[in-house]
């Protein structure tokens, strides 16, 4: 009895747990919470199935090789994913795997060290390896592995990664290389070279670098306080601050700054030195790089040339104010033979034909005078009113002796360029050269504009005049130093070759053209075209580049 009433409990017992029945076999409601943990066990379920849908749709396009293999010589590749077959050279995974991990190996004790260092450290983390492609060349690879390990200790198999390092080995060959050209560039340009990084310690320096500071131990190159040098004309030592790689350092750009040194043995110098900083990505500055050219030979050329060209522009001075004295005073006394004596015609050609010749002579001094001082660029640019100075050319030309010349001039601006006194030597030889090379009455008609081309303007002076003209072929001529083959009634002598020197010296350019196209026998045209000086608030700067580096006027 008593054993029937404890299975009875335990049936009871038994239903209540599972269908929620009691004693009197009646359900409960206990129905709608079984539904309700069916439904969320569906949903984990569902969850669990996206997740891992997740992880095979990452692991299965991920460009890293993802595998899990076994231990031993004779272990298997139990997973892999198709990222690794394709780093190995394999088709699909099923390839892969049917090989054994050793296989994988180019040597098989370098498999059996990594199992054995894994066993020592469990982890393993970006291990550089080379493996075997499956075309049988090497493949470098980057390796993580971890080891599971069985209730006894021992490994049961190894989950790993693999990055394929072959572009980036590839490409760290590619800047190994280009860095030892760089250095070898670098060690071979005969510029001194010095870069330092952020904290102002010296990166490298050149050989060029050691030989031209003359340093014996290297290492004090990296010492700025050692270094000894002045700008050129001032007495004060140069500071560490003021050093050129030390400005750069603070963001500055130095081009060509020329300073005067001594060198580390002691013996004087002048460099040339420059220098820029060094930017990151960010744009902060990481460092600076200096550079110096030795040019203490340089100047010394220089400083002797000055001296050859000094004593050449006196020699020329003292001949060509000598030669004029000379040729004034022997012109005196033939004017005074020619006033003075009764002579006929014949004789008078004999005295009137040297007189001549001297004008010539003492006209070609003055243009060689002008020239030199063209070419010692003692002449500095002003603002010139070319008007002006055309008006008084043209009155010391009106009066031309036994001569009908008529010289008449159309000003249609108030023109104004930057140039040297000189200028008026341009207007003079073209005006003087067609009254000497013409025989009858002349007019000379000179006209003066403004022209626009393109972003800029030019003054226009057009001289032209009604004489013999000038040939095609010898229009470009005239303007060349090496004329003296054209014949007398159209060489222009040394003069036009000045002209054409100190027009382009002012930034312009001269022609000559037929007066009447393709009729050169009624005159000629020259065109001269000089830049117009630009407003009065922006002279000084326009004067500053014209009278810059290279410049004469």
């Amino acid at each position: 009895m008593s054993e029937h009433c404890e299975q009875e409990e335990y049936m009871a017992d038994i239903r209540k747990k599972i269908i929620g029945l009691g004693a009197s076999g009646q359900r409960k409601s206990y129905y709608p919470q079984l539904q309700e943990h069916i439904a969320e066990l569906e949903r984990t379920n569902q969850a669990l199935a996206q997740s891992e849908e997740k992880y095979r749709t990452i692991v299965e396009n991920i460009d890293v090789g993802i595998f899990r293999t076994s231990p031993g010589d004779d272990g298997k590749i139990v997973q892999a994913n198709p990222a690794m077959a394709r780093i190995l050279g394999y088709s699909n995974v099923e390839e892969l795997i049917s090989h054994s991990p050793i296989d994988l190996y180019i040597q098989p004790r370098h498999r059996r060290a990594t199992i054995a260092r894994l066993d020592r450290d469990n982890v393993i983390k970006n291990m550089k390896s080379v493996l075997s492609h499956k075309s049988g060349r090497p493949i470098n690879v980057l390796l993580t592995l971890k080891a599971h390990r069985n209730e006894e200790g021992k490994i049961e198999w190894i989950d790993g990664v693999m990055v394929d390092m072959t572009v980036q080995e590839r490409a760290r060959r590619r800047i190994e290389e280009e860095r030892a050209r760089l250095q070898a560039i670098f060690d071979t340009l005969p510029v001194g070279i010095m870069m330092i990084d952020s904290t102002g310690n010296v990166l490298m320096a050149n050989d060029s670098w050691i030989n031209i500071w003359r340093i014996e131990n290297e290492a004090e190159a990296g010492f700025l306080d050692r270094y000894v040098g002045r700008r050129v004309g001032k007495s004060e030592r140069l500071r560490r601050e003021e050093w050129s790689i030390a400005r750069a350092f603070r963001g500055e750009y130095i081009f060509d700054e020329e300073i005067d040194v001594q060198r580390f043995d002691g013996s004087m110098g002048t460099f040339l030195t420059s220098a820029a900083p060094i930017y990151d990505r960010s744009g902060k500055i990481i460092g600076a790089v200096s550079t110096i050219v030795d040019i203490t030979s340089r100047r010394e050329l220089e400083k002797e040339l000055d001296d050859a060209r000094s004593r050449a522009e006196m020699y020329v001075d003292l001949l060509t104010h000598d030669i004029s004295n000379y040729n004034a005073a022997a012109m005196g006394y033939l004017q005074l033979a020619d006033m003075s004596l009764d002579l006929d015609e014949r004789d008078s050609r004999l005295i009137l034909r040297p007189l001549e010749e001297l004008k010539n002579s003492t006209e070609l001094i003055a243009n060689i005078w002008d020239l030199q001082r063209v070419e010692s660029g003692r002449e500095k640019g002003h603002p010139i009113n070319v008007a002006t100075m055309l008006q008084q050319v043209i009155r010391d030309h009106m009066d031309v002796p036994d001569r009908e010349v008529k010289i008449t001039m159309q000003d249609d601006c108030d023109c104004h360029v930057i140039a040297s006194d000189l200028l008026s030597v341009v207007f003079s030889n073209i005006i003087s050269n067609a009254i000497k090379h013409s025989q009858n009455a002349l007019v000379v008609n000179v006209k003066v504009s403004r022209v626009t081309k393109k972003d800029y303007n030019v003054i226009r002076i057009e001289i032209e005049d009604d004489g013999p003209g000038i040939p095609d072929e010898k229009k470009e001529a005239i303007f060349n130093r090496a004329l003296m083959g054209l014949s007398k009634p159209v060489s222009r002598g040394l003069g036009l070759y000045l002209v054409k020197r100190l027009v382009a010296d002012y930034g312009g350019d001269i022609w000559v053209e037929d007066r009447i196209p393709n009729e050169y026998e009624q005159g000629a045209r020259f065109v001269i075209e000089l830049p117009a000086a630009p407003l009065e608030k922006n002279v000084e700067n326009f004067i500053t580049e014209c009278n810059g580096p290279g410049r004469s006027i």
